[in-house]
């Protein structure tokens, strides 16, 4: 290897691990973390519901199907932490919850889970972004903050 190839494999390596470094910097500051999949005991369900916890915690079970999420509008209170589960009743689907950090993947025969904060009050789109079939485009829920 030549000086001018160790030269460039040297810059290449030092951008590599900067461009790695900012993104754990970013990833700290923004607090972005990587939602669990549940163990194998916890089993896919396969209707959708609302539980609220003595502490004000909202549990949401939404189920991602061709192409809804169900339960479709949910209300829960700005400022109190707010627990999705996730699951698919048929193929692979994608939750995001507008202006937040949440984005999790519903896959057939796994349940995904997240806790989370909605700051303010309003309205907060949830959209599928995983292509999941023909009306994909309309497959939106609504959490509403009060």
């Amino acid at each position: 290897m030549d000086r001018a190839e160790k030269i460039v494999v040297g810059l290449s390596s030092g951008l590599l691990g900067l461009f790695f470094l900012a993104l754990l910097a970013a990833a700290r500051l923004k607090a972005i973390d990587v939602p669990p999949c549940l163990p194998p005991e916890v089993r896919p369900f396969q209707t959708g519901r609302i539980d609220t916890l003595p502490d004000g915690t909202r549990q949401i079970f939404y189920v991602a199907r061709m192409w809804r999420f169900e339960p479709e509008v949910v209300e829960v209170p700005a400022g109190k932490p707010v627990d999705i589960f996730l699951s698919a009743a048929d193929v692979t689907h994608g939750l995001y919850v507008s202006w937040t950090n949440t984005n999790l993947m519903a896959i057939p025969g796994a349940v995904n889970a997240y806790r989370f904060q909605l700051p303010q009050p309003g309205v907060y789109p949830i959209i599928c972004h995983e292509y999941c079939g023909a009306a994909h485009q309309n497959m939106v829920a609504y959490l509403i903050a009060k």
